[in-house]
């Protein structure tokens, strides 16, 4: 008979109890959040024709649609044996999940403490920025396993065959999300860090670092050089509409942080920033202070999205906080009572839960669109012509391309489109102008057929009607809650 190994044994329960914890909150709802049925479209695409949806004639009502496809054959080939809408749920789930063993080998790797990497793992099972994720299906959820599975390897790239697996993981990353690059920077930030601290720089680390930069780039370049010569400098923000950027890239701060990832690993992990770059100078411990400056500053210069950033920033963070635990309880092992560790691992463990419950409460309350919305837009699908154009708020604008299978004006995918700050503006002037004729200038302009007037967008615009919608123009042929207008054609002199 095989004997399971302890540390295997309470590493698998873990695992199922994050996983567990995750799956009751996502299988509670069959909804998702607006930005998900993007990707729920881009899988069935892929399942009906093999390729993923590159000219998409339904998004902006006609548009080039260009992202890294792997995590959406992911989920297209387990979609051929379970439900999407499970697959949607459950793929995301067990890769949250499963990335608790990965930060478990890289906090053993670096601490040679199995308690303190039993901690750091829970702490990544149930940091509260985490569970922002619910209810989305989110690339992260990949991206973010492939990226620290990528610098364990990293860490152990002398040893045989690392070094292959970490070309074929950042390949899988390349084809998975654009995040690759705040690690392969965090390298070169590493390096830096080593020399400052008059550290040996190891030749082969140096060469794979810089094969993976240039190919990274390589790649990216050849996927993205269009939008960038369209976009120019705003591509690196993603071509946002500057209204919105305030919301995309927040400013980072002290208390946003602590309820991102709690003040537990916050504490310790800055400890740990201390210990290492004045005391002890431990490699591995230098690899993830390099990583998490690079997340800290790109949140900082509002480089990368906020809840992004905060995910890096908060995983970097609990495993330096490893490493300070493995210090705390080495120390007190060796008191006159080395039992006490036991009780002190566990008082750490306890105060984090304590301490994270507000935030993870908050965080797991994610935006889904409602149960009337839903059946508005499937009224849309049953009743309106397949070209039909019809208007939503921005952030509705996949949903309609999803149930409705009907031409939106805007949606939140903003690369390749021109002009977007007067597309962005013209759509929520549609909502709030009094004037009838502005109103169908606009209409006119971009061929609106039907205007969805949401019950998000009743709450959020403080309205319970379009006020310019007056019978010679638009009919009311939809009032379930939310109301849908159809423009019946007029001009304005």
């Amino acid at each position: 008979m095989v004997r399971i190994k302890k540390e295997y044994l309470i590493l698998a329960l873990l695992f199922l109890l994050v996983l567990g914890t995750r799956l009751f909150f996502v299988l509670q709802e069959e909804r998702f959040d607006y930005d998900a049925y993007n990707a729920l479209r881009q899988v069935e695409h892929i399942k009906e024709t093999g390729v993923p949806l590159f000219k998409d004639s339904l998004s902006y009502s006609g548009r080039t649609f260009i992202t890294p496809p792997f995590f959406y054959y992911l989920l297209a080939a387990f979609s051929f044996f379970l439900p999407l809408v499970l697959v949607a749920k459950l793929i995301p789930s067990i890769a949250f999940s499963a990335l608790i063993i990965v930060i478990y080998l890289i906090a053993k790797h670096m601490t040679k403490n199995r308690t303190a990497a039993f901690i750091a793992a829970f702490f990544s099972g149930f940091v509260p920025i985490i569970y922002t994720t619910l209810n989305q299906v989110s690339v992260y959820s990949l991206s973010l396993l492939l990226i620290f599975l990528l610098s364990y390897t990293f860490l152990r790239i002398e040893q045989k065959g690392f070094a292959v697996l970490s070309i074929i993981l950042t390949v899988a990353l390349l084809l998975t999300h654009t995040s690759v690059f705040i690690l392969l920077i965090s390298f070169l930030v590493y390096f830096l860090i080593l020399r400052l601290g008059k550290q040996k720089l190891n030749t082969k680390e140096v060469e794979v670092t810089l094969f993976l930069f240039f190919l990274a780039l390589w790649f990216n370049l050849l996927l993205y050089k269009k939008a960038f010569f369209l976009h120019g400098i705003r591509f690196i923000w993603q071509n946002i509409p500057a209204p919105l950027l305030s919301s995309y890239f927040q400013e980072i701060s002290f208390l946003g942080v602590i309820y991102a990832v709690g003040i537990i690993p916050l504490l310790l992990g800055v400890y740990a920033v201390y210990h290492t770059l004045f005391k002890t100078r431990n490699r591995a411990a230098s690899l993830y202070i390099s990583f998490a400056i690079v997340s800290f500053l790109m949140l900082w210069f509002k480089l990368i999205p906020f809840k992004t950033g905060l995910l890096f920033l908060s995983i970097n963070l609990i495993l330096l906080s490893a490493y300070s635990l493995k210090i705390i309880l080495v120390s007190i092992a060796k008191t006159k009572i080395p039992r006490l560790s036991g009780i002190i691992a566990g008082l750490f463990i306890i105060l984090f839960v304590i301490t994270t419950l507000t935030p993870f409460i908050t965080t797991i309350k994610t935006e889904i669109p409602s149960l009337q919305d839903i059946g508005a837009l499937e009224w849309v699908k049953n009743n309106t012509e397949q070209d039909a154009v019809v208007l939503g708020r921005v952030e509705e604008g996949f949903l309609i391309n999803y149930i409705a299978k009907r031409k939106n004006v805007a949606d939140s995918n903003f690369l390749f489109i021109n002009n977007i700050n007067q597309r962005y503006n013209d759509v929520n002037k549609l909502f709030t102008l009094r004037l009838k004729s502005e109103a169908v200038r606009l209409i006119n302009k971009y061929d609106i057929d039907y205007l969805l007037l949401s019950t998000k967008s009743i709450e959020e615009y403080n309205i319970n009607k379009l006020f310019y919608a007056e019978e010679d123009c638009f009919e009311l042929v939809y009032d379930k809650d939310a109301l849908i207008y159809e423009f019946m054609g007029c001009t304005i002199e």
